[in-house]
């Protein structure tokens, strides 16, 4: 399947939105996007919930943890309070895409660079 010219964004990305970059961009109706997208976010969403980390590389990482059971305090009564073990779910931003960001790089992309290029970082 060949992914056209990125379609640009010029605004809030939501889930629709999206969908329809991600249709305009592989040139595929945008139902068939939504189930790619959604799959997608399923995949990550089930992993996180079964306490798997979830690495894309060049993007960045989820990760799940348990965080322990612990005192705390009603701040409008002040009366302690037992907040129960429960799991957590945290990103972290992967090198590339952080220096995507703070470059402002409009062209970002994910994209493994081919084998033998020089990428930014590399050798420094």
């Amino acid at each position: 399947m060949k992914i056209r010219r990125p379609a640009p964004i010029t605004e809030r990305l939501t889930t629709t939105k999206l969908i329809d970059v991600v249709a305009a961009d592989l040139d595929i109706p945008p139902a068939e996007a939504r189930k790619a997208v959604m799959a997608t976010f399923g995949a990550i969403a089930r992993a996180a919930a079964s306490g798997h980390d979830v690495a894309i590389t060049n993007f960045g990482t989820w990760r799940s943890y348990r965080t322990p059971r612990r005192k705390s305090r009603n701040p409008q009564t002040g009366e302690p309070v037992i907040v129960p073990a429960h799991q957590k779910v945290s990103f972290r931003v992967g090198p590339t895409l952080a220096d995507a960001v703070r470059r402002r790089d409009r062209k970002a992309s994910i994209d493994k660079a081919p084998k033998g290029s020089k990428t930014s970082g590399a050798g420094q």
